[in-house]
């Protein structure tokens, strides 16, 4: 039976979204769409579910828009109601759909919670649409490096705050014997200093054989991701979070679900709960130290709470803690999650921080028989981790003078702080813009005052004006918020980005809705 149906849009706000999102649709508010359930033997509710599969990856259904009732819907299918909920229970258990209580149902207008589906290479490009409309990060990485550009986009350190690494000689003879006799988990000689310099701060002792050396944090969860979880799980992050930006997760089939982070760095418990019973929770990822991006430390009361709450659950944690060795040297007494409860918390540290992210070396702290298993898989995959960037971090962990270092690279990184809350001050004194001192890392999280909720493609007018911004759309959040970075904001661009921010408020103020 072929009929017609009337798409509609709630608010003005919701059309104007989806034309700013996908400038080559032609989209106007009431566009008529033709429906047509798909001939087959198969039962009516599957044929919803491939009608609207198959109008999604088209394009003909687009994120963020709203499907008509349920009752409307059956009643021009020539279906019962119940077929209609069926077929739009599945899609909102795939995180295709989504409910919103005193709405109706609409077209999931983010990843959170989509399930991708196996061979379909329209789904991942759907997915990476869904993440990064207009393409932003193209854009934004095409213009990198260009001289006329300020870059508040990348928050790992550059090579004029780095500290220096020493390397004793070693001939290239030492390094092939070092490489064939090295255990798969990682060369023993870093696993020492590793354990040397972490003991005190995760205050308890660790041994060799619960460290996997990685090549950098993503490569841990990437391990984790295809050793401990399998295609359709779910796991939780917070919202915001740059892991809603790794296509790690759901290139591998893994639903991720965001958990609401409040402004102290506190999670939402009873949503964590909630989403656990409802969506069966494997894991709980969180960043709780320096949150990126909004640079919050969650509170100890809070990581007490945490820690409990997901006891109760049975629901182990992954603890990502970037600026962790950085914290150790310094003396920090900051209990990290891992530090509360050992036995159920993976720790994943790196030295990204302290030397950079071209550094690619991290490490994993989790039971010896989880080392094992993910070991073997990393070998199995791509023969394991070369001996040479190992000895390099180990020679550096070694170094006498390590935490004087450390003190002049923080002291240089509070001076660029400082760079950048100078170049905003005329905007924050004027209500234009708020955001809220990091307790740790490298990153401001703003909120711009603005009298509408910007829009995706509304943050090109940065690039376009050479400002170089992670929008929060790219963490899973679209309030007008975006994170700044200060590692490379040199007091010489303080005037420009004055200058440049100006231009880009006034062009924003009149964006036409």
């Amino acid at each position: 039976m072929k009929i017609e149906l009337i798409l509609w849009y709630s608010n003005e706000n919701a059309y104007h979204q989806l034309a700013g999102n996908y400038p080559n649709q032609l989209l106007k508010a009431g566009q008529k769409m033709q429906w047509d359930l798909p001939t087959g033997t198969q039962p009516p509710y599957q044929k919803i579910i491939q009608l609207i599969n198959t109008a999604l990856q088209a394009g003909t259904l687009l994120p963020g828009q709203q499907l008509p009732p349920e009752r409307q819907l059956a009643k021009q299918l020539n279906v019962n109601r119940s077929t209609v909920q069926h077929a739009f229970n599945e899609l909102v258990s795939r995180g295709i759909l989504e409910r919103r209580v005193g709405s109706g149902t609409w077209v999931n207008s983010g990843k959170w919670g989509v399930l991708s589906q196996k061979v379909d290479w329209q789904s991942y490009l759907t997915a990476n649409r869904l993440s990064d409309p207009d393409n932003y990060m193209v854009r934004l990485r095409q213009l990198d490096g260009q001289p006329r550009v300020i870059n508040l986009a990348h928050s790992s350190i550059g090579a004029d705050l780095a500290l220096p690494v020493e390397m004793t000689a070693l001939s290239g003879n030492q390094l092939v014997a070092q490489e064939r006799h090295v255990n798969i988990s990682g060369a023993d000689e870093l696993k020492e200093q590793l354990i040397r310099h972490l003991t005190g701060y995760l205050a308890q002792s660790v041994t060799p054989d619960q460290l996997l050396i990685t090549s950098g944090a993503q490569q841990a969860f990437y391990l984790i991701a295809q050793g401990l979880l399998q295609f359709g799980d779910a796991i939780a992050i917070e919202k915001p979070s740059y892991f809603y930006q790794l296509s790690l997760f759901q290139a591998a089939g893994i639903r991720v679900l965001g958990i609401p982070l409040g402004t102290d760095g506190s999670l939402d418990l009873d949503e964590l709960q909630h989403l656990y019973y409802r969506h069966h929770l494997r894991f709980l990822f969180v960043n709780p130290t320096g949150q990126n991006p909004t640079g919050q430390t969650m509170p100890l009361k809070a990581r007490r709470a945490l820690i409990a709450k997901c006891q109760e659950l049975k629901l182990p944690i992954v603890e990502d803690d970037p600026l962790g060795m950085n914290l150790a040297l310094t003396g920090s007494s900051i209990k990290t999650l891992k530090s509360l409860d050992p036995d159920n918390v993976l720790y994943i540290g790196s030295l990204s921080s302290l030397i950079g992210a071209n550094a690619r070396i991290g490490w994993l702290i989790a039971p010896p028989q989880l080392v094992d298993r993910l070991a073997n898989i990393r070998q199995e995959m791509e023969s394991g981790i070369s001996i040479f960037p190992q000895l390099v971090a180990s020679q550096f962990l070694k170094a006498p003078n390590l935490s004087h270092q450390l003190e002049h690279q923080n002291a240089q990184l509070a001076s660029r702080f400082q760079n950048l809350r100078q170049a905003l001050a005329p905007f924050e004194s004027t209500g234009r813009l708020t955001y809220h001192r990091p307790a740790n890392g490298n990153n401001l999280w703003v909120t711009l005052l603005m009298p509408n909720t910007l829009l995706p493609s509304d943050y090109t007018i940065f690039l376009a004006n050479d400002l170089l911004v992670r929008p929060g759309f790219l963490f899973g959040v679209n309030q007008n918020q975006l994170r700044l970075s200060f590692t490379n904001f040199i007091d010489d661009l303080v005037t420009a980005l004055t200058q440049k921010w100006a231009r880009v408020m006034d062009q924003l103020l009149t964006t036409e809705r």
